[in-house]
């Protein structure tokens, strides 16, 4: 995700859902047409400073929250949630490992975000 500030920050979620089938983990970092994960999208956003969106993906829901408050020496600080919940008809469901990450940086050749 990357806010339409001149300065955005750049932030991303990787996860993995343990236990649903044998052998290693399908990781996801992206949600893409045709991937198997849906539905998803934004709730609500205005590109600067707050959002959620919502993921599913299989028996995971999966939703993000940001908002940025203003203020400071750097323009704001800003807060990410990130809540996962299993669906009411699946028992026994594990939590999915998870990772995120963040990048105030400028954009490069490789990501001219």
């Amino acid at each position: 995700m990357k806010t339409r500030s001149p300065k955005p920050l750049l932030t991303g979620l990787m996860w993995a859902q343990q236990g649903t089938t044998p052998g290693t983990p399908k990781l996801r970092h992206t949600c893409e047409q045709g991937d198997g994960v849906g539905p998803y999208g934004w709730e609500f956003h205005d590109g600067l400073s707050f959002g959620r969106q919502h993921i599913q993906d299989g028996a995971l829901r999966l939703t993000t929250e940001f908002v940025k408050r203003p203020g400071g020496q750097h323009g704001g600080d800003w807060s990410w949630r990130v809540t996962v919940e299993p669906q009411a008809s699946v028992q026994g469901i594990q939590p999915p490992s998870m990772a995120a990450t963040m990048s105030s940086g400028p954009p490069t050749q490789d990501c001219p975000c």
